[in-house]
């Protein structure tokens, strides 16, 4: 005949759950304490959690120093969201005892998971000490160094591993961390490597991710655009691939494409300005003057400090010719000088539009610190100076044209007829 235990799970498979829960009363009461741990092994992997709960807390009555069970009953804690709990189980596990060091590494974990991570530290070396050839406890501080921002640790751990021969630890891709790590540490081209030895297919979705991020920063953006568009394909709310894999998109010249993922972010994330305002640049590209109104004034709204967002509308409203909005909008800039630059210069350009030449003046002077080697503004201030009959100006700024675009023929003859004219 078979155990109260056995008879429990047949009992669950079948759906009768009022009959599991009267054979848990009996196998209790009737099954060896073996059959009991392992009944409650099974019911927690199967999610009868509080069930099993309840045949751990009986046979810790037992045996109250038993490692395997005070340890069944910390994870359970930590399901619950009790962490204290879980802290008080494991804290009652001694040096002695075989599972000491498996409850070092929850113990780490827990502290790790409150962003106590120096204390975590501190249970991951000892359970090194005690354990040096354990790839788990290797593993551990590769993560631990990992959340921490250690990158540079989380990488030499993750090395160790691999060294080792140990691909896969806790069910995770070791190479692939190894991977992430290097990514983070800026070496692009030695990560793409690694991602492509694990491949494409073994990658998670936040490695895929990392890929394409890595392969714009190293200008392949057909492979960024291949990787993003895997991400989002395999998980159309993972919002954060939208963003560089329009931008990816935009760098292949598919600004359609590019414009269409935009979209399709939004319908996601209606939140993110970035996404708009890159919508608004595409829309521009292709003629489309009021999508990229709309989506200009939705990143504004969304973000209204952000300068860049600031500076994208006011370029639509110079490309627009609708200058005295520009200059309403820019009105309120720091006269010290203090904000975007280009914010200055492009308030310039409307103020001269509209014919305030003393306030286009101003606002010239304040961009021109920044933008005195630009020769597209050396161009506009030279005209505003002829515009002005500032005759001396525009002379220093056709001279120092020249002299960093020697072949403008048009800047040259000007400045000729400026010096015969002197």
């Amino acid at each position: 005949m078979s155990s109260y235990s056995a008879q429990m799970l047949d009992a669950i498979e079948g759906g009768q759950l009022e009959r599991a829960h009267e054979l848990l009363r009996l196998a209790q009461t009737n099954d060896d304490d073996e059959t009991q741990f392992n009944l409650a092994e099974e019911l927690y992997g199967i999610g009868f959690t509080p069930e099993a709960k309840q045949l751990y807390e009986s046979l810790l009555g037992k045996y109250p120093d038993e490692g395997d069970v005070l340890t069944a009953l910390a994870d359970i804690a930590v399901t619950d969201g009790d962490s204290d709990a879980a802290l008080e189980y494991l804290s009652r596990i001694h040096p002695d005892n075989p599972a000491y060091v498996q409850a070092l590494l929850a113990v780490a974990d827990l502290y790790q998971t409150q962003g106590l991570y120096e204390v975590s530290a501190q249970k991951l070396r000892e359970a090194a000490q005690l354990a040096p050839d354990e790839p788990v406890i290797t593993f551990a501080q590769g993560e631990l160094n990992r959340a921490w921002g250690h990158t540079q640790d989380a990488a030499a751990a993750y090395l160790r591993l691999l060294d080792q021969g140990e691909d896969i630890v806790a069910g995770v891709n070791v190479r692939g961390r190894y991977g992430e790590a290097l990514g983070n540490l800026g070496r692009y081209e030695d990560a793409v490597a690694v991602f492509d030895d694990v491949g494409v297919d073994a990658l998670t979705l936040d490695e895929t991710f990392q890929l394409g991020v890595m392969d714009i920063e190293l200008k392949e953006y057909k492979d960024a655009t291949d990787a993003l568009q895997r991400v989002v394909e395999q998980d159309e709310t993972y919002t954060s691939a939208y963003l560089p894999l329009a931008q990816a998109q935009q760098a292949m010249g598919d600004t359609t494409g590019a414009l269409q993922t935009v979209q399709a972010g939004i319908a996601q994330d209606d939140t993110n300005a970035d996404l708009f305002a890159l919508g608004g640049t595409l829309a521009l590209d292709l003629d489309d003057a009021e999508t990229g109104e709309r989506y200009f004034q939705s990143a504004l709204a969304i973000d209204p400090n952000n300068q860049a967002h600031r500076l994208d509308w006011s370029n639509f409203l110079l490309h627009e010719g609708r200058d005295q909005e520009n200059v309403d909008f820019l009105g309120a800039l720091d006269e010290d000088g203090n904000s975007d630059p280009q914010l200055y210069w492009n308030l310039a350009r409307s103020q001269e539009r509209l014919e305030e030449y003393d306030a286009a003046r101003a606002n010239y002077l304040l961009a021109f610190g920044t933008f005195q080697d630009r020769p597209s503004f050396l161009r506009d201030i030279a005209q505003f100076f002829r515009t002005t009959a500032a005759a001396a100006e525009e002379r220093a700024a056709l001279q120092r044209l020249v002299q960093l675009e020697p072949d403008d023929v048009d800047a040259q003859e000007r400045l000729d007829d400026l010096n015969a004219g002197a």
